[in-house]
């Protein structure tokens, strides 16, 4: 239902800016004409030596252009709205059906985020770089809104080193965001057109910082503000000599006034040569922002209490639409340097450029002190924003709740057993979901599963062919724990959690850079689980390992595996661990679970069902004649 209408509405879009389109070209060909009509007039005039007609034709013909002109601009700018408008619902599609070829490109959050070395979970769940959760969800088009909602995906580490009875408070404040804004597709939607036209006119992502740290660098220097009054002195001094010399009250004492204010000028010229280039770069920085802060501070969020709490400082006394104003006006007045001429009669009648100069670094001062709070809520909301448009458009998806909540209904498992309510303590599960899925598969192809992880202690341990859906379901039951943590919906028909710290061991590599084998780096990365699991401070930790020690040999690999999951279950806390090792199954403590396959056709089928007890199957031998190989 959600996707036709997003395609009606593109249908709709494209039809008005057909429409639009034509009215462009009309008042183009209108603006021609007014053109050359006015030069045959005005020709005809002067050749019939009637130049007072002549005067007021052309007067009237350049105001007629300059009305048609303003009009055709408007029309311009509605026609790029719907261009983007149109782009933003086709890319919206592109979204549900997780076409990632009509994708923009992912933007690259890494760097920003600190993620150059080992993460607890952020590589092996596949939260950024291209096909990713982030590329996925992220519909900001700031760079600021991308990083903020990637620092939102690595919440789950940073939260959980406190308190665990807080450690979902975070998580849970972002809850109510998305959830007030996903019923809010229109302000969404306006909100995303104005940042459109920002990125359009900057060809490039809108970057917050770097405005900030560039008005952070100009500051008004001591001397630059005694230089101004010196020179407003000596100005007054050459109007006053200059006006007594015209009444012959005087000799012409302004010529030695006029040279001493022209030297101190001259020589101070550092105070103010900049300013046409500052006055130019802030100008087009404002012009471009002002739509996105002008859509925020008109909009009013009734019965939203974390929407009005968010942007209250846009109602307040120094609004962005006052302080903006403010300044490009300065940035107006500023850029009469372009004029070689007026600069110099204006500068010559007082000091403009240093006095220009001066309040626009003031009026920057300013900026620089309300502009964090602006581009804070603006990139909240963008944030906000991508994780509410992918809860709008998958309506089957479900906001988790948090233990600590009113009493939630039984959660069964996957097989088959019933799990009370979850209630705070340490003896309530960790993690309880219904129909649970992958985000990044689209929900036509999504094969979903009832799961509960127990408290600390609880190991499942999952068995299961090649190809059977275990890799796939660890990072389902990890992506959706850093999406509830983000603040975001999760692929859940319900969804439980408790506070709880994410480490992952799935995606394990070897390097040849740093002369790496695979099993020395499998084992550092276990080493690191372990030290992870017995840090006392902060919530319990859900772990989630593939294909235990993988890389060494049977006997030594069943060794290895059994003392490290002895240690798991002895640990603060709980997980899953998928193996190939069937002997692990008959260990005492373990929730065996499995996926099955079966022959059909002469062919590998999976249901990709999550099955109770230990696989029952192996399908190795049977891939391998398959494939020709004489077994």
């Amino acid at each position: 239902m959600t996707a036709k209408r997003l395609e009606r509405a593109a249908a709709r879009l494209d039809v008005q800016r057909l429409r639009l389109e034509r009215r462009s070209t009309l008042f183009s060909r209108v603006r021609l004409a007014i053109v050359l009509t006015g030069a045959l007039v005005v020709a005809f005039a002067v050749s019939g030596d009637q130049s007072g007609f002549a005067w007021t034709a052309f007067g009237a013909f350049a105001v007629a252009f300059a009305v048609v002109a303003r009009l055709h601009e408007g029309v311009v700018e509605r026609l790029r709205a719907h261009r983007i408008a149109i782009l933003l619902r086709r890319t919206e599609l592109a979204r549900m059906a997780c076409r990632w070829e009509d994708l923009p490109p992912p933007v690259d959050v890494a760097p920003a985020l600190g993620l150059e070395g080992d993460h607890p979970f952020a590589a092996d769940l596949n939260l950024f770089g291209p096909r990713s959760v982030h590329h996925l969800f992220d519909t900001a088009l700031s760079r600021d809104g991308s990083r903020e909602l990637g620092r939102w995906l690595l919440e789950s580490e940073d939260e959980c080193d406190d308190e665990p009875a807080h450690a979902l408070d975070g998580a849970a404040a972002r809850q109510d965001l998305v959830r007030e804004l996903r019923d809010m597709p229109v302000f969404r939607y306006r909100l995303a057109v104005a940042a459109g036209l920002v990125r359009m006119h900057e060809d490039h992502p809108f970057d917050g910082e770097v405005l900030i740290d560039w008005l952070g660098r100009r500051r008004v220097s001591r001397s630059a503000r005694v230089l101004l009054v010196v020179l407003t002195v000596l100005a007054a001094m050459n109007a006053a000599f200059a006006l007594t010399h015209a009444l012959g009250w005087t000799s012409a004492l302004w010529l030695f006034s006029l040279t001493a204010y022209a030297a101190v000028y001259l020589l101070n010229s550092r105070h103010y040569e900049h300013l046409f280039d500052d006055a130019e770069h802030l100008y087009y920085q404002l012009r471009h922002l002002r739509p996105v802060l002008r859509a925020i501070e008109r909009f009013r969020f009734h019965l939203r209490p974390s929407l009005d709490a968010l942007c209250r400082p846009f109602r307040d006394n120094n609004s962005p639409s006052r302080e903006l104003a403010r300044l490009t006006w300065l940035s107006a007045a500023a850029s009469t340097q372009k004029s070689e001429v007026l600069r110099l009669v204006l500068n010559i009648v007082v000091p403009w450029d240093l006095f220009f100069s001066i309040r626009l670094a003031r009026a920057g001062e300013r900026l620089h002190e309300e502009l964090p709070s602006w581009l804070h809520a603006w990139r909240t909301l963008e944030a906000a924003g991508s994780l509410a448009a992918w809860a709008w458009r998958h309506p089957e998806a479900t906001f988790p709740e948090f233990r600590g909540d009113p009493a939630h209904a039984p959660v069964h498992a996957g097989n088959g057993s019933t799990h009370p309510p979850a209630v705070a303590g340490q003896d309530a599960p960790l993690l309880q979901a219904e129909a649970l899925g992958h985000p990044l598969i689209p929900p036509a192809e999504r094969v979903s599963n009832d799961f509960s992880l127990g408290a600390p202690g609880h190991v499942v341990l999952i068995t299961g062919s090649n190809m059977s859906g275990k890799s796939t379901f660890l990072r389902t039951v990890g992506v959706n724990v850093v999406l509830a943590r983000a603040g975001s919906a999760v692929a859940a028909r319900r969804m439980t959690i408790g506070p709880c710290r994410l480490f992952t061991s799935i995606n394990v590599s070897d390097s040849l850079g740093d002369g790496m084998s695979y099993f020395y780096a499998e084992v550092r990365r276990l080493r690191a689980l372990l030290e992870a699991l017995d840090n006392t401070r902060g919530a319990p930790l859900l772990f989630l390992v593939d294909e235990i020690f993988r890389g060494t040999n049977n006997r030594e690999r069943y060794t290895g595996s059994k003392a490290i999951l002895e240690a798991l279950r002895a640990g603060r806390g709980a997980g899953l661990v998928t193996t190939h090792d069937l002997e692990l199954i008959h260990l005492d403590g373990l929730d065996n679970r499995h996926f099955r396959e079966h022959i059909e056709d002469g062919r590998m089928a999976f249901d990709y069902l999550l099955h109770g007890g230990p696989c029952p199957t192996t399908n190795a031998l049977a891939i391998m004649k398959m494939e020709g190989l004489p077994v």
